[in-house]
């Protein structure tokens, strides 16, 4: 009968059980660290050290302990800010925090705007909680341990305090809606034995894993560098300054001394469009919203007030630029895209719903929002490029991203689990002098596709096909390629067939 129950009450503390995950990146006090974990089992609490976060979402909280917040790796920090959006919890203790922090997540919880601490006549008007039900005095005689006044942010409350007015322990809610508690306590022996103190810390970590249990947090999958590949879609161009992308048909690109050109994805050419002194030194281009109806494109320039000029495209390879200027309140912004739609976003699914940008040095940065869309982190995009070069970055409609360098427009495309999406094009060549003309077909890519042609209304297949053009002219062309996994991709451009020429 004994062993039953003993067996029952065994059960109920495992099912009970909250696993913290104990994150350490630096040397530190083993002996602390080892009573700080026996003396939390005896309240149901799991705390298991780590140091890396790979599967962090098997915990409900992690507790910074011995860290470093500036050696955490991109990969680990992702893990990280993923975790705390999902509702996972968050512990700190005393020196977690360094002179100056690199992430904006991190001082959303633990450092960003200080706290006034009380004077000692405000000490009976401020209410102390007594985190779940630990049975808690909110004054107490502080051990002879080390601990400092940190700066915290303004929504945490004080949940525990010394005799003389100043904060010990704080909890609440961060920017990014976990939970989270802070210490400025120094773990050590003495702080850990003192059990007043040791009731607040289980009362915070009890606190913070409460929402965790109630969210699906799955594990983050950092994309790497081979999962990507970058195409060159454009050249020809010197210098490029702005990029605008605006539909398959249209994508603008300026350059330095005021030079217009036109990628048209869908026939895989690039359009010169003409030379435009005036527009010489523009930052940015947008699309008019009536672009379908009216053609416009603006050109804005920096000031106080953005002067704001205008360009006509008359079809996809001519463009006249018209009278209107004006000036704009509008600021000139920095070249940004915002993934808001998830669905249909030719990237990793890490990336799904994060903005990306150029920054001020050139290099393409990835910013995670929180619910109200504001930056709550910033990191480097997996794939870079050379800083002085990058000059503005675009997304197609597939999610894919467009990416302007001063000579070059490029294509970077995920490898999703179905391999790379096919990316064709195909040459022509002439072998007729004088008419039928017998021209020949021959695409880009691999054998390992089907091909479908479709020339002169006749449809045809295979990687090189042959077609008889009874005169010169202009003729449309379409190609798809489709590989065995349902991937396609399709070109359509009108090309000329004239008389071959005799080489000597």
């Amino acid at each position: 009968m004994r062993l039953l129950i003993g067996m029952i009450l065994f059960s109920n503390l495992v099912l009970g059980q909250s696993n913290v995950c104990l994150f350490t990146n630096k040397p530190g006090s083993e002996e602390s660290k080892k009573l700080l974990i026996e003396k939390a089992k005896l309240f149901n609490i799991n705390l298991i050290e780590v140091h890396n976060l790979e599967k962090l979402n098997e915990f409900e909280a992690v507790f910074f302990l011995d860290f470093d917040e500036s050696k955490l790796s991109i990969k680990d920090n992702s893990a990280l800010v993923s975790f705390f959006k999902n509702g996972g919890g968050a512990l700190g203790a005393f020196d977690i925090q360094t002179k100056t922090t690199n992430r904006i997540w991190f001082e959303q919880m633990f450092g960003k705007l200080e706290n006034p601490m009380p004077e000692k006549k405000d000490l009976d008007l401020i209410p102390v909680q007594d985190l779940n039900n630990m049975g808690l005095s909110p004054l107490w005689k502080t051990p002879s341990a080390e601990f400092v006044n940190l700066k915290v942010p303004k929504y945490l409350k004080a949940v525990l305090m010394n005799l003389e007015g100043r904060a010990v322990s704080w909890s609440g809610v961060s920017e990014l809606s976990n939970k989270v508690y802070y210490t400025a306590l120094k773990l050590n022996l003495s702080s850990i034995q003192n059990q007043d103190f040791f009731k607040s810390l289980v009362g915070g970590i009890k606190s913070v894993v409460s929402t965790k249990k109630d969210s699906n947090i799955e594990p983050v999958v950092f994309p790497e560098i081979k999962d990507f590949r970058v195409l060159k879609l454009a050249e020809g161009f010197q210098n490029a300054r702005a990029l605008e992308y605006f539909s398959p048909t249209y994508c603008i690109i300026l350059t330095e001394k005021g030079e217009l050109f036109n990628y048209n994805s869908l026939s895989k050419e690039t359009s010169y469009l003409g030379l435009f002194e005036s527009l010489s030194g523009a930052l940015d281009i947008t699309a008019d919203p009536e672009f379908g109806i009216n053609g416009y494109f603006y050109f804005y320039f920096d000031g106080d007030k953005s002067t704001v000029k205008r360009v006509k495209m008359l079809d996809a390879k001519k463009a006249e630029l018209d009278d209107f200027i004006l000036e704009s309140s509008m600021p000139v912004k920095n070249t940004f895209i915002s993934n808001v739609d998830s669905s249909n976003i030719g990237m990793a699914k890490y990336y799904q719903g994060k903005q990306f940008s150029v920054s001020k040095i050139g290099n393409i940065e990835v910013s995670t929002l929180n619910a109200d869309q504001q930056v709550i982190d910033v990191e480097p995009f997996v794939v870079s490029f050379e800083a002085q070069s990058l000059k503005g970055i675009a997304q197609k409609e597939n999610g894919e991203m467009l990416v302007m360098m001063k000579d070059s427009l490029n294509l970077i495309q995920y490898k999703f689990e179905n391999g790379f999406p096919p990316f064709v094009n195909f040459t022509f060549k002439n072998l007729s002098l004088k008419p039928p003309y017998k021209v020949e077909f021959d695409t880009n890519i691999d054998e390992g596709y089907n091909f479908e042609w479709e020339i002169s209304g006749k449809k045809l297949v295979g990687k090189k096909v042959i077609q008889v053009f009874k005169t010169a002219g202009d003729y449309p062309i379409k190609l798809r390629a489709t590989n065995a996994k349902g991937q396609t991709d399709f070109i359509l451009k009108t090309i000329k067939i004239e008389k071959a020429i005799t080489l000597k």
